[in-house]
């Protein structure tokens, strides 16, 4: 699937994903989130791009914490929802639509870039990356969240897994999610990263692509998940990358 069509299905989907991001910054994970991020960051505030930033979840965390945060995204729905939603009577987070990649900002433009269950999504993760880089200012910091969302799809005894947890939620709460689900607008069979195990896939390309270190946690879903995400998604957890330029 294109890019352009890609960015159709979001936005078709981004009033549905808007709700579910305003349920989250009303939650523990707004407080939870900003004291992540102020642990690993260094003092001041910093310019921020927020790549794949949806209606604003990160984008909002960060501004909080006095951050200069521009949210970019593919999708004009998901942008329409962030400006909406969070930016209505300031500057701060600002919200713009690119192309899908980082063409449309200038070397060593941020402190910081940062992405939130994204590159699973990408067609050339590579790519991102070495961008990622070029975008950043001498010791300026990359930040990926994301998870093994489909590697289940190619290993039988963690699919396995997978479904006795979702049998386990589904008599504990009565369903697998709240709210309604969103859907794929592409194969996952098809997604570069689906069947890689990260994020030991992405050390060696981040180094590649110039980042001086890199370091990875491959749980953090402790104080960032609630009870009934640990339950349902444990086999495929939250993890963290870390790379400095």
């Amino acid at each position: 699937m294109d890019l352009a069509s890609i960015g159709r299905y979001w936005s078709e989907d981004s009033a549905n994903y808007g709700r579910i991001i305003a349920d989250e910054l009303s939650s523990f994970r707004r407080r939870a989130w900003q004291e992540r991020f102020a642990a690993l960051l260094p003092g001041g505030a910093l310019d921020v791009l927020d790549f794949g930033c949806g209606p604003g979840f990160f984008s909002q965390v960060l501004a909080d914490l006095g951050h200069r945060v521009t949210g970019a995204d593919l999708s004009e729905g998901m942008i329409r929802e962030a400006r909406a939603r969070l930016a209505a009577e300031q500057d701060n987070p600002r919200f713009v639509q690119i192309d899908g990649t980082l063409d449309a900002f200038a070397d060593a433009s941020f402190d910081l870039v940062v992405s939130r269950n994204v590159t699973w999504t990408l067609q050339e993760p590579e790519a991102f990356y070495r961008q990622a880089r070029r975008v950043l200012r001498p010791a300026g910091m990359l930040l990926v969240y994301d998870a093994n969302w489909h590697l289940p799809l190619f290993d039988g005894a963690l699919m396995d897994r997978c479904r006795r947890r979702e049998a386990k939620c589904l008599d504990r709460y009565g369903s697998t999610f709240d709210g309604d689900p969103i859907g794929e607008p592409f194969d996952p069979l098809e997604l570069p990263l689906s069947g890689r195990k990260r994020p030991a896939w992405d050390v060696p390309v981040l180094h590649s692509s110039g980042f001086r270190s890199v370091s990875t946690s491959e749980n953090i879903i402790e104080t960032l998940w609630d009870e009934k995400e640990k339950l349902l998604y444990g086999e495929t957890p939250l993890f963290e990358i870390v790379a400095r330029a």
